[in-house]
C-alpha cells in the first residue's frame, strides 16, 4: 500500500508545483507586458501621464477629453489648448507636449509632431523616431531632444546626440547642446549652440543645465546694472587677448567669457575664452556655453568673488557678495544671488571706485562721529540762546548782587521792577518779550536751591548754558 501510494504522492506534489509555477508565469506575464524591454518598442503600450486642457482625436475624427492613464492606440492624436499640456509615456520614455500642440502616435517607437513644441526624454527610456513632416529625427536611448514646429522648425539636443534625415536623404548629426533650424524640409549644413527657453519642461528634463543658465543670466544682469567697476576689475585680470565686442552690447558679454574661461578646464584659457565668445555670438545660452566647457555656475561665482577680493575692499561686485576670507581647501562657497539693483538709466551710471577709495565700501552706512554730533548740537543750542538773549536790553547790575527773586521748589519767579516783564520758568529764568515802553533789564541767575529733575540732554544743555550766562 505504501509503495503504491508513493508515486501518487510524488505526482500530487509535482502537480501542485506545476500549478504554482504556472500562476507565477501568468503573474510575471502581466509585468512583462509593461516592463520587459525584450519586446520590440513598436509594440509597447503608450499611455497618457499628467494632462491639462487636452483631447484625444481618433483616426475616424471622433474626439474625447484626455485623462491621465488613457491608452493611446495607433493613429490617435493628442491635442492641447493654449495653456494645455500632455505627457505621452512609452515605458520609461516621456514626450512632453506643450500648448497648442498636436502629436500623432504611430506606434510605441514612432510619433509625428504636427504643430507645437515637444520635448522627448529618452534618458532612461527607449529610442524614438520623431517625424517632422518629411524630416525624421532619430533620438537614441539616453538622449533628450526638443523640437518645435511653427513658422520655422527647430530641433535641439538637450542631452546626448540626435540625427536629422531629410526626405532627400541628407543627414545631419546633432551633438549634445546643439541645435538646427530647418528651412522647409531642407536640413542645414551645420549646427549652432543650443538656445534654451528655460521652460518648466526643460528644467524637468535637464535641471542642472537650466539652473546654471538662470544663474548666469542673473549674474549678467547684476554686472550690467552695477556700473563699470565690475567690468574693469575682471578685464584687468585677463592676461589673454580679448575679442572685439561691439559697444552696443552689454558689459556682461565682455565679462562673463573671461570668468567662464578662468572657471573651467581643458585646453588653454585663451581657447576657452575664444570658444565662449564665438558660441555666444552664434546664439548659445550662457548655461550652454558653460556646460560645453564642462563648467558650473558655482565655479563662476567663486572666480568673480576672488577677483573682487583682490581688486577692491570687501563689498559687492556684480550681484555676488564677496566672502571676507578664503578657505585653505579651495575657493569660497558662492553666495546666494542677490536681486540686481535697478538700472538708474542713461546718464546716471555708477562712478567706479578709485584705486585708493576714501569712502566706505558700498552698502556700509555712514554716520557722523559722536564728538562731532555733540559738538554740533551744543553749537546749535548756543546760537539759539545767544539769539534769545540778544533780544534783551542790558542794565547795570552790581557784580555779585542778587536780583529780586522769589525761589520756590523747582522754579524761580522774578519780581520785576516797574516797566519790566514777569518771568517764570522751571529751573532757570527766561525773559518774555519786552513792552514798547522803556524797559529795565531783568537779570537772572541760577537758583541756589537743588537742581530739579533733568529734562533730558537738551534740557541739561540749556540749563548749563543759561547758568554760564
Amino acid at each position: 500500500m505504501q509503495g503504491d501510494n508513493a508515486p501518487m504522492r510524488r505526482t500530487g506534489r509535482s502537480a501542485l508545483a506545476q500549478g504554482v509555477v504556472a500562476l507565477a508565469v501568468m503573474a510575471a506575464g502581466v509585468v512583462v507586458v509593461v516592463t520587459d524591454d525584450s519586446t520590440p518598442v513598436a509594440n509597447a503600450e503608450t499611455v497618457l501621464g499628467v494632462v491639462k486642457n487636452a483631447r484625444i482625436v481618433s483616426p475616424s475624427g471622433s474626439s474625447r477629453i484626455a485623462s491621465a492613464g488613457d491608452r493611446l492606440v495607433t493613429g490617435e492624436v493628442i491635442t492641447t489648448g493654449r495653456h494645455g499640456s500632455a505627457q505621452v509615456i512609452t515605458r520609461q520614455r516621456t514626450t512632453f507636449l506643450g500648448g497648442l500642440g498636436a502629436l500623432v502616435v504611430v506606434n510605441g517607437g514612432q510619433q509625428k509632431l504636427r504643430t507645437g513644441t515637444a520635448i522627448i526624454d529618452a534618458l532612461n527610456g527607449p529610442k524614438l523616431d520623431l517625424d517632422l513632416s518629411g524630416t525624421l529625427v532619430k533620438i537614441p536611448a539616453g538622449s533628450a531632444v526638443e523640437a518645435a514646429r511653427g513658422v520655422s522648425t527647430q530641433v535641439g539636443a538637450l542631452a546626448g546626440p540626435a540625427a536629422l534625415t531629410s526626405a532627400s536623404g541628407r543627414r545631419l548629426v546633432l551633438p549634445a547642446l546643439s541645435q538646427a533650424v530647418l528651412s522647409g524640409d531642407a536640413v542645414p549644413a551645420a549646427t549652432t549652440p543650443l538656445h534654451l527657453t528655460d521652460s518648466a519642461q526643460e528644467a524637468r528634463v535637464v535641471p542642472k543645465l537650466v539652473a546654471d543658465d538662470l544663474a548666469l543670466k542673473t549674474l549678467a544682469r547684476g554686472i550690467d546694472t552695477t556700473g563699470r567697476s565690475t567690468a574693469r576689475i575682471v578685464e584687468a585680470s585677463w592676461e589673454g587677448t580679448s575679442q572685439p565686442v561691439p559697444d552696443r552690447v552689454n558689459r556682461s558679454e565682455r565679462v562673463l567669457p573671461v570668468l567662464i574661461a578662468d572657471s573651467t578646464h581643458g585646453g588653454s584659457a585663451q581657447q576657452r575664452y575664444d570658444s565662449a565668445v564665438a558660441w555666444r555670438a552664434q546664439g548659445g545660452s550662457w548655461g550652454v556655453v558653460l556646460h560645453l566647457l564642462s563648467g558650473r555656475a558655482a565655479q563662476v561665482e567663486s572666480t568673480l568673488a576672488a577677483l573682487q577680493r583682490a581688486g577692491q575692499s570687501p563689498g559687492r561686485i556684480g550681484s555676488v557678495q564677496a566672502p571676507s576670507t578664503i578657505s585653505a581647501g579651495g575657493p569660497p562657497a558662492p553666495a546666494a544671488f542677490q536681486t540686481p539693483p535697478v538700472n538708474p538709466g542713461p546718464g546716471h551710471e555708477t562712478t567706479p571706485p578709485s584705486s585708493q577709495p576714501t569712502s566706505p565700501p558700498v552698502g556700509t552706512p555712514t554716520s557722523p562721529a559722536p564728538d562731532n554730533l555733540l559738538g554740533g548740537l551744543v553749537a546749535t543750542v548756543q546760537n539759539v540762546i545767544d539769539g534769545v538773549l540778544g533780544l534783551l536790553p542790558h542794565d547795570k547790575v552790581k557784580a555779585g548782587s542778587d536780583p529780586t527773586t522769589t525761589t520756590t521748589k523747582g522754579s524761580t519767579k522774578a519780581t520785576p521792577a516797574k516797566g519790566t516783564a514777569k518771568v517764570s520758568t522751571t529751573g532757570t529764568s527766561l525773559p518774555t518779550t519786552p513792552s514798547a515802553s522803556t524797559v529795565k533789564t531783568v537779570t537772572t541767575q541760577a537758583p541756589t536751591t537743588t537742581r530739579p529733575q533733568s529734562n533730558g540732554l537738551l534740557g541739561d544743555l540749556l540749563g548749563g548754558l543759561l547758568g554760564k550766562r
